[in-house]
């Protein structure tokens, strides 16, 4: 684990955030609300919260803020809480490609969100952490270099050994984005609409039976309503 110095820990969406803030943890709490699993992503930071914004259909001062780590150097000490669904792995892959050269971080090992754990378990699991070698974050920066040059297509059996779950999250971000046709997501939302589920509640409850039973529908509802609005589009 890395040395110590000023604890911040480094959540993705509200609902982690308010179980680590109730566990007692020292440091402070820093959050990402979007990430690149879905929709159009740009390497040019200037275009990026404009392009999320327009994408989520929000006025463009309500994008999620871009993350900045570039004081994460020196005696910080970064501390990534990111589960095993596609969502937080590919923010993890976001985090690991800007932290700066040389930072010392530590990764918090989980099976599950942190929003699903209970707060009285997060001191064991930060215990548990587990330093981020120099290697690790290379290896992350040509992961995401590669998503930005060709999206998640490219890297289909990519991953990272050291990080469990980023194998299976890569793989399952290319499934969403075919060479031809629908990706995995739209292809399940259309075979349970057209056995009866129309409604938000149902869509979802299905979904989560279909994705993997460590996290379910990682894509959250929001996502889910716009792939559904797109096929309507189509349709109409």
């Amino acid at each position: 684990m890395a040395s110590s110095g000023a604890l911040i820990h480094l959540h993705c969406g509200d609902a982690s955030a308010e179980v680590h803030r109730r566990s007692g943890l020292p440091g402070s709490v820093r959050i990402w609300r979007d990430s690149p699993a879905v929709g159009p992503w740009t390497a040019d930071a200037a275009r990026l919260p404009g392009l999320r914004a327009a994408w989520w259909g929000l006025p463009e001062e309500e994008a999620p803020a871009r993350l900045t780590l570039e004081d994460l150097g020196g005696t910080a000490e970064p501390v990534l809480w990111f589960g095993p669904d596609p969502w937080e792995q590919a923010c993890l892959l976001w985090v690991l490609a800007e932290l700066p050269e040389g930072a010392l971080s530590d990764l918090v090992p989980l099976d599950r969100s942190v929003a699903q754990t209970p707060p009285a378990a997060l001191p064991g699991l930060f215990a548990g952490r587990v330093l981020l070698g120099e290697e690790i974050l290379a290896q992350g920066r040509s992961l995401w270099s590669g998503f930005l040059e060709g999206g998640w297509r490219a890297l289909a059996g990519c991953g990272i050994p050291a990080l469990p779950w980023m194998a299976r999250a890569l793989a399952r971000l290319a499934e969403d984005h075919p060479v031809d046709g629908p990706g995995r997501t739209q292809i399940q939302i259309r075979g349970l609409m057209e056995r009866g589920a129309l409604d938000l509640p149902a869509l979802m409850a299905g979904l989560r039976k279909l994705e993997d039973p460590h996290h379910g529908a990682w894509y959250g509802d929001r996502f889910v309503v716009k792939v559904v609005e797109s096929m309507e589009a189509r349709l109409g």
